[in-house]
């Protein structure tokens, strides 16, 4: 995904109602899941995350995917609410919504 689409991603995540406070993200090549505070919505980079919890300035292409947890927001809503700002890949997983950067052919 683009640097752009992050960014407007993330930006979406932060716009929806009752907000999505955070987000767990993995980074290609580490094993590690991190939950991290939703970057943006503002960033001051184009290139990259700014502070951000554990994973502080790391670039957007080191993303491998983004988890929303749905212990707060459905997945319908948080679709719903995303695709009046753009498409992602979207893929509904086990009690979460998942994000991915890349797709590695699974």
């Amino acid at each position: 995904m683009s640097n752009a689409k992050w960014r407007k991603l993330f930006s979406a995540l932060h716009d929806f109602p009752g907000g999505c406070t955070a987000v767990e993200i993995k980074l290609v090549g580490n094993p590690n899941v991190v939950s991290v505070p939703t970057p943006g919505p503002n960033f001051e980079f184009e290139d990259h995350l700014g502070e951000c919890g554990s994973i502080s300035f790391v670039p957007f292409p080191h993303i491998e995917f983004v988890r929303v947890s749905n212990a707060h927001i459905t997945s319908s809503e948080l679709i719903q609410h995303l695709n009046s700002f753009g498409k992602w890949p979207i893929t509904e997983v086990d009690e979460a919504t998942l994000f991915r950067g890349y797709d590695w052919g699974e």
